[in-house]
């Protein structure tokens, strides 16, 4: 399905629509697009109204050729108004990676919006200014080497120990392959992790529950996630064993149950009766 909002064309596509089920609005991570997802889906279709969307610049949906629309704020407002009108009633909200970042700053914002909200391999931002600029630093070299040679830019990155994952996935690199440079850069410029404010201080007054999920074998996220598990109110963090960082695409199916009791907890209806 095409949608313009705000001047662009986004795509999103429902996997299931039963109104007594609640709304899961999943957003993927860079390069990525809905698809991404399509192991996970379908296996939550039974409990949930998965509605997976292309972001800004990636997938189907189009991007823009200046890179400060895809700043969070920016984004924040597509995303917004997409769920209110389409949906118009409060859903979940998945976010994995560069979508979990994009999920945080959504729910921050729009906690009206959700019953709640869950971050796979998210992260608050990133807290020293040294830190901060050197990160924007590589983001712009990585968004020059994607202009100039973006086959060169993605063979590089699939050998980035961060995204090995259990078993081979060439749908994801099919994915990644197919998309804009020029707009991926983009993102890269406009949101990249260096970009984004850090959003630690404001994550004890999020007023949701959060399902926080990582991989066992991503030490990295495991240390960011304990942290805001401790900054959060309400916060459960899962460890998903024998996983990475893309744990979607590691172990489906343990996704699917966490995500299937963090929303049997926090839905009006009972589901565990279906």
């Amino acid at each position: 399905m095409k949608l313009r909002v705000r001047g662009i064309s986004y795509h999103l596509k429902r996997w299931n629509e039963e109104p007594e089920l609640p709304d899961v609005v999943f957003l993927h991570g860079f390069m990525g697009s809905g698809e991404n997802f399509k192991a996970l889906v379908s296996k939550c279709v039974y409990f949930c109204n998965p509605l997976t969307i292309d972001l800004l610049g990636h997938g189907e949906t189009e991007g823009a050729e200046l890179h400060y629309r895809f700043s969070h704020k920016e984004q924040t407002a597509d995303l917004k108004k997409l769920i209110s009108e389409q949906i118009g009633r409060p859903v979940f909200l998945y976010g994995y990676s560069m979508g979990a970042r994009l999920a945080l700053s959504l729910a921050l914002k729009h906690p009206e919006l959700f019953y709640g909200l869950i971050l796979e391999s998210g992260t608050f931002g990133i807290e020293g200014e040294t830190e901060r600029q050197a990160r924007q630093s590589l983001d712009g070299r990585r968004a020059d080497e994607i202009l100039g040679n973006f086959k060169g830019f993605l063979d590089e990155w699939k050998k980035l120990e961060l995204l090995k994952t259990n078993e081979p996935h060439p749908e994801t690199e099919m994915i990644q392959s197919q998309q804009q440079p020029l707009w991926i850069a983009n993102s890269l410029l406009g949101f990249g992790t260096g970009t984004m404010p850090c959003f630690r201080n404001a994550l004890p007054d999020l007023p949701l529950p959060v399902q926080l999920i990582t991989g066992q074998k991503d030490s990295k996220f495991i240390r960011i996630n304990q942290v805001m598990k401790k900054e959060l109110n309400s916060a459960e963090l899962s460890i998903v064993q024998n996983a990475g960082h893309r744990v979607h695409l590691d172990q489906p199916d343990e996704i699917a149950k966490i995500l299937r009791s963090f929303i049997s907890k926090h839905f009006r209806h009972e589901l565990d009766h279906r």
